[in-house]
């Protein structure tokens, strides 16, 4: 046989053979070496849950206007809030925050006689109602308000994105 017919061939099949075992799985990391971890989603709430959780939330938020707290009220507004006051006044979450502490928005009394959530997964649409004694800017803003909150579960933390509030001469229940 010819040796230089037989070199290629046999080169061929060496690098044939050294080719399979090349292309074998990669081997496994180390075992210290850690996975990258996954960003762990909150558990889903069910309906009543997340209804019950943001009808506290909207109480809390009466109560941090009614006591001037600032921290409480940093923590329910979302970074990214906007407001329509029953005036038509689109505010942010800074402007609220601020009309309360600096006087700006005086409330005496605020009661919320009813409340209602609707839920959609990580999403709550909550309708309020309302009566306050209150001055804005030094005039009297007393009255009956229905509101429209939207709120958003981030990082399993609840928090109002939206909210729009419509003054009604009287509340549900009284006749017109």
């Amino acid at each position: 046989m010819n040796v230089q017919i037989v070199t290629p061939f046999v080169v061929a099949a060496a690098i044939a053979a050294a080719s399979c075992t090349s292309g074998t799985l990669p081997e496994a990391p180390p075992a210290d070496t850690a996975a990258p971890a996954e960003t762990a989603r909150p558990a889903a709430l069910s309906a009543e849950e997340a209804q019950a959780q943001v009808t506290k939330l909207e109480h809390d938020w009466v109560a941090a206007i009614l006591k001037k707290d600032p921290a409480t009220l940093d923590s329910l507004l979302a970074d990214d809030f906007n407001g329509t006051s029953p005036t038509a006044h689109v505010y942010s979450k800074a402007m609220a925050i601020e009309d309360v502490t600096k006087g700006t928005y005086v409330v005496e009394s605020m009661h919320l006689d009813e409340v209602s959530v609707n839920s959609y997964g990580d999403v709550a649409v909550a309708f309020t109602s309302q009566e306050e004694k209150s001055k804005y800017g030094g005039a009297d803003t007393s009255g009956h308000y229905h509101y429209t909150d939207v709120w958003i579960r981030r990082a399993g933390r609840w928090e109002v994105v939206a909210s729009h509030g419509t003054r009604y001469d009287k509340g549900h229940g009284a006749q017109s």
